[in-house]
């Protein structure tokens, strides 16, 4: 099944809090890749800045390569 259609029926189930909707849309998944203009997304690397999650892993982000 599609997200956008999972999340239309879950936007219309009455016992959905908006909260959870709403933790739904922001997904990671949902995200979409970005690169530098000249650049695309192939995978992902650990955060160069060392950056960390709220679990306290580092952060992985977009493996930008030139076209």
């Amino acid at each position: 099944m599609k997200l956008g259609l999972l999340l239309q029926k879950l936007k219309y189930t009455s016992n959905m809090s908006l909260q959870l909707i709403k933790q739904v849309m922001n997904h990671p998944a949902k995200a979409k890749a970005s690169c530098w203009k000249g650049y695309k997304a192939e995978g992902k690397k650990k955060s160069p800045s060392g950056k960390k999650t709220k679990g306290g892993k580092v952060k992985m982000v977009n493996n930008c390569v030139k076209k």
